[in-house]
């Protein structure tokens, strides 16, 4: 708040110049006029030698001293828009102007006068009681007792040359804080809706059926991972469909082009799992074919190899596949030299691998070796609306090979969605076969289902909007197959939301329908 000699200073001594004198670097509020004779006009300015490098009129130092005191400072900072506090060298508030009180919402009657370090014991005001008292500027600073971001320029103050506090002058940029975040979110969101978008059309050009999110989110899982080498871990019971994902996996990389190599790890025998994976020279072993064999990890070389039912590898062989996946070499059996080998490795399997390694049968090593990404395919019970998207598919798959035109009643679709598919997908899929290939008539009724799909009872859900049936009563007549799946449907979708009054976001999750899925169709059925 002080002026300088050297920024009012002129050079020109035309005039009488007292025999005192100022330094250059001295200010207003260390003057003392009454040193300075009356009848002297001008004041000579002198550098650190003590050499005169200009003078200063007596009148305007009158007039600089009479204008520079405190209290007609405080009137200005009273006026700015900026809030500002100050502190003495103890950390105890003097001086808040009004702008304080706007920005942070806080009465000047609850902080004057009260230390600083009791209000907001990590303030930046506080650093700059300590020495050297140097400024600090913060581009964003939380306070924590009103939870509020501030930018901040803090500054020592000195009186005589003295130390004597700090102020602190800063905005209030919560506001903007929070449209920064909501930017970055909504950035996410749009990331995330792309990523969604490029599973939706993975989904279509691998013609893969589903649309259930708990589904959906495993197939972006798998188009993301696709374009890195990073080992995968196919997880899910048997039937799932993991051949869906390895195609999606394999499709969408850079290895596309390159050789695919499967190897069912249960279906060979122990004997030769190893000739098998790494191959063998002639005359390795008595029956070694002439010229000898290449292994599956020559042949799917540059490209990717499946090892499905990886739980089933013999435990002395984990012991070879994890030295191969270490040291990027396999040992050719009859072969003195290893051979290096570039493949991308993506294993498969059905069992609880973290139980057979607590078991001592499968190792631990070799579980993270390959583990690097886990993908969890979801068992066909909890895909959904997915069921019945499924059994239309496989309706009309073999209505065209076996040459028939048959149709599903609505009772069929609903005991579908009620059974537990021990089999997933892969028993959906034969139940649908057997029951095109042995109907006669042009509609499927539950008579004409296997037996233990008719057998079946699924618990019993009450429901208060549907009216109990007497045994009397007769069977409702069925109309025509898009009237009874849109019918079912919406009675599902109806009960969905019944269960879950007001939430509709649990009413999407538990039917497994996406969010644009999910909204069309309450439109569709005015729901």
């Amino acid at each position: 708040m002080a002026m300088l000699w050297r920024d009012v200073m002129n050079p020109r001594l035309t005039d009488t110049v007292s025999v005192s004198a100022l330094p250059a670097d001295g200010n207003t509020l260390d003057l003392d006029l009454d040193a300075i004779p009356r009848e002297d006009t001008l004041v000579r300015v002198v550098d650190g030698t003590g050499k005169c490098v200009g003078s200063v009129k007596r009148e305007l130092l009158e007039y600089l001293r009479g204008t520079q005191l405190p209290e007609r400072f405080m009137a200005i900072l009273d006026k700015i828009d900026e809030a500002v506090i100050a502190i003495d060298r103890e950390g105890r508030i003097y001086y808040v102007n009004p702008s304080y009180t706007k920005v942070l919402g806080v009465p000047v009657g609850r902080v004057l006068g009260r230390y600083l370090q009791r209000l907001e014991p990590s303030s930046a005001l506080l650093t700059v009681l300590k020495p050297p008292h140097r400024p600090v500027s913060e581009k964003k600073q939380l306070i924590r007792s009103i939870n509020k971001y501030v930018s901040i320029r803090v500054y020592p103050t000195f009186l005589h040359g003295r130390f004597q506090g700090a102020m602190s002058i800063f905005t209030d940029i919560t506001r903007l804080n929070e449209l920064n975040q909501e930017v970055e979110r909504i950035s996410q969101v749009a990331e995330e809706y792309s990523r969604q978008l490029e599973a939706e059309t993975v989904l279509k050009q691998s013609q893969v059926i589903g649309e259930s999110k708990v589904y959906t989110n495993s197939i972006l899982k798998a188009v993301t991972v696709a374009k890195t080498d990073a080992a995968v871990l196919l997880r899910g019971e048997n039937g799932v469909g993991k051949e869906v994902f390895t195609r999606i996996l394999r499709d969408n990389s850079a290895r596309k082009d390159k050789p695919f190599i499967t190897v069912n790890c249960s279906a060979i025998p122990e004997t030769l799992i190893e000739s098998e994976l790494f191959g063998y020279e002639e005359g390795a072993f008595t029956g070694a074919k002439r010229g000898g064999s290449m292994g599956k990890f020559q042949l799917a070389q540059g490209g990717t190899l499946l090892l499905d039912e990886i739980g089933d590898m013999p435990m002395p062989m984990q012991a070879k596949l994890l030295r191969v996946l270490q040291e990027g070499e396999i040992e050719k059996l009859g072969r003195q030299k290893n051979i290096p080998v570039a493949v991308r490795i993506i294993a498969a399997t059905n069992q609880p691998l973290e139980e057979m390694i607590r078991s001592g049968r499968f190792r631990e090593d070799l579980y993270y070796r390959l583990n690097v990404v886990s993908i969890h395919i979801p068992p066909l019970r909890e895909r959904g609306n997915d069921i019945l998207l499924l059994t239309d598919h496989y309706l009309s798959v073999y209505n065209r090979k076996y040459h028939k035109d048959l149709h599903i009643s609505g009772e069929v679709y609903q005991r579908f969605l009620a059974y537990a598919w021990p089999g997933n997908v892969r028993q959906l899929q034969n139940v649908i076969e057997s029951v095109v290939v042995l109907s006669h008539g042009p509609v499927i009724r539950l008579e004409d289902l296997p037996e233990q799909i008719v057998a079946f009872e699924p618990l019993p859900q009450s429901s208060p909007a549907a009216p109990a049936q007497t045994a009397a009563a007769p069977p409702p007549e069925t109309g025509t197959l898009a009237e009874e799946m849109a019918r079912h449907e919406r009675q599902v979708i109806a009960a969905a939301l019944a269960r879950f009054p007001g939430d509709r976001k649990r009413a999407m999750e538990a039917l497994g329908l996406s969010r644009r899925t999910f909204y069309r169709k309450l439109s569709q059925h005015r729901l």
